[in-house]
């Protein structure tokens, strides 16, 4: 069983598992690489914009404007307006908020489930690893995104809910490679002699073992924060996930495709949005495997 679950990523938690002597530039580290650096100013950009949002916007969120319906780009609503006379350029840093909030919980979600997981199955062994590879069989087997679909529908479309359903479905590959890093670590000299003096296992773990899988951990996480926000732009524009006047990119998509002719700009920038930050976010992933001296 634990080899259906594993077998194919036997190897890559020891690929993303750091070389204890290698150098933390990483052949030219995260500075290095341009595309990692630029995505993260970037990033930082939307994040700064979008919590003083209140502060810097000219209108209101859900300000409607009946006599400026699709109305086009102008001097007072930069990217134009949408069928409820709201400025979309005000819309569209809100959505940032809760696009990227959304993202954020559900990585911190599947980080958790992963990482406690991967450390039990990891550093136990026998039984333990076996029942851990019985879930993530489990969940592997299962059409994700159905689930998804079902559970966000149950629960209509609170915010809570899609963050909790995203990374409580995207948790396998953190798990698979936190167990594969700390597998051979539990054979090492350093853990032996915390044993012998006495050390508990969740504090041999916590202090001692998780620490060398931090770099991938890292790594998985800034790859799966894009994952996220493309998982909860899918549900959002299929109108399972967070529900309007809340915006979202996804949502914004959503509304706006109905009447991509008349306002293209209304559809095209939140689409946009969502394909540049999930870019931006693999280029950050990539500059910090560097960084992290992470040999694929």
């Amino acid at each position: 069983m634990r080899e259906n679950a594993y077998g194919a990523f036997a190897n890559l938690g020891s690929a993303l598992a750091p070389d204890r002597g290698a150098r933390l530039d990483g052949g030219g580290g995260f500075f290095a690489c341009r595309g990692a650096v630029y995505s993260l100013i970037l990033i930082l950009l939307v994040l700064v914009v979008s919590a003083l949002a209140p502060l810097l916007m000219p209108h209101e969120r859900d300000a409607m404007n009946l006599d400026s319906i699709l109305a086009a780009p102008s001097v007072e609503h930069v990217l134009g307006t949408d069928d409820l006379g709201r400025d979309v350029f005000t819309r569209l840093i809100y959505a940032g908020r809760f696009s990227m909030l959304v993202a954020l919980c559900a990585v911190a979600i599947a980080l958790a489930i992963g990482v406690l997981l991967g450390a039990i199955a990891g550093y136990f062994g026998g039984a333990a690893d076996a029942a851990v590879a019985i879930v993530v069989d489990l969940f592997l087997s299962v059409p994700v995104f159905l689930v998804l679909l079902v559970a966000a529908s149950a629960g209509g479309g609170r915010i809570w809910i899609v963050p909790l359903v995203i990374g409580g479905t995207s948790w396998m590959e953190t798990a698979r490679v936190v167990r594969s890093i700390l597998i051979p670590l539990r054979e090492e000299a350093f853990v032996g002699a915390a044993r012998a003096a006495g050390a508990k296992d969740a504090s041999i773990v916590v202090r001692h073992m998780l620490p060398q899988a931090l770099p991938a951990v890292v790594v998985s996480a800034t790859v799966g924060f894009a994952q996220a926000m493309l998982v909860e732009s899918a549900l959002s524009f299929l109108g399972f996930g967070i529900q309007p006047p809340v915006p979202t990119w996804g949502n914004m998509l959503q509304n706006a495709h109905v009447f991509i002719r008349q306002a293209p700009l209304a559809a095209i920038v939140p689409g946009f949005m969502i394909f540049i930050m999930c870019l931006s976010f693999n280029y950050v992933g990539e500059g910090l495997r560097r960084a992290l001296a992470i040999e694929r």
